[in-house]
């Protein structure tokens, strides 16, 4: 991470970060403060913030948080961890410095104070990138310098977020990597994406498995395509159990599966998605 970048960036937005004793801190009351509305992350690593609190518990808060005049009280700029560890750690007061900030100052400090910690998940990243997009019609260009990335970087984040929500909540929780992430996007169907993230999640597979793969199912495809099949017409309306059984058996087997017309047809990759199918099955592993 270009940490040389992300300051200049901070200093350009707020003049003096970085140098607080050029400017006024006071103490405030800790209630009388609230969260960044615009907060890009939207769940802390409870551990970290323990620890942070045991930290302020016996050294205080050493760093300022930056807030602003809300219509009671204050909102929360930047330090919203240190805030929250400080009332776990029983403080009744806590150092800030009191600025004044557009909507759009706002949620780019809040982006650069995570990064610079690197405590932001890349689904809140991509979501606080959007809301740039969006909120302010900045380009991804733009958005790239002020938060000291590159614009392919910022493509790519943007990208997760066509991912459907169970596999962002897998990224989230770090079942998954972004890495991963980015390979399911070269799966074509939604519900495809969602069976290989839960498949990564259960059997930890890596990036380059998770891409194989991925090929494998595209090779599998188009041989198909090129064979005439006999039951060629598309499966009619299936009953209601069928409908049912055929979900069961998706998601059991995290495989395409497809069932009516009289048959159940179980899509497979290669001889390792073979083998993994048959060991389902079977309710253990053994060769097959």
């Amino acid at each position: 991470m270009n940490r040389k970048s992300l300051g200049k960036g901070l200093e350009a937005l707020i003049p003096g970060a970085g140098r607080f004793g050029v400017r006024t801190v006071q103490e405030i009351n800790v209630e009388s403060l609230r969260p960044n509305s615009s907060q890009p992350r939207q769940e802390m690593n409870q551990e970290n913030l323990d620890e942070l609190t045991e930290s302020i518990r016996l050294h205080g808060v050493l760093q300022p948080i930056l807030v602003q005049r809300a219509e009671t009280g204050y909102e929360i700029v930047a330090g919203e961890r240190r805030w929250r560890a400080a009332i776990n750690a029983g403080l009744k007061t806590i150092p800030v410095i009191v600025e004044e900030f557009s909507p759009e100052q706002k949620l780019e400090i809040a982006l650069i104070e995570n990064l610079q910690r690197e405590d932001l998940n890349p689904v809140d990243l991509a979501r606080g990138v959007k809301k740039l997009a969006d909120d302010f019609g900045l380009t991804q260009e733009e958005i790239a310098h002020r938060i000291g990335k590159k614009r392919p970087t910022i493509s790519n984040l943007l990208r997760l977020l066509e991912l459907p929500f169970e596999v962002l909540k897998s990224m989230e929780s770090g079942a998954i990597t972004p890495g991963h992430a980015r390979a399911l996007l070269g799966i074509e169907k939604k519900e495809d994406q969602v069976l290989m993230a839960r498949k990564i999640s259960r059997e930890k597979l890596s990036v380059r498995d998770v891409e194989r793969l991925i090929r494998n199912l595209r090779d599998v495809k188009k041989q198909a395509e090129k064979q005439p099949i006999a039951y060629s017409k598309k499966i009619q309306s299936s009953t209601h159990k069928e409908k049912s059984l055929q979900e069961l058996l998706t998601g059991m087997l995290a495989t395409r599966v497809r069932v009516g017309s009289h048959r159940i047809i179980i899509e497979y990759a290669g001889e390792e998605e073979l083998q993994r199918i048959y060991s389902v099955i079977r309710g253990r592993e053994e060769p097959f």
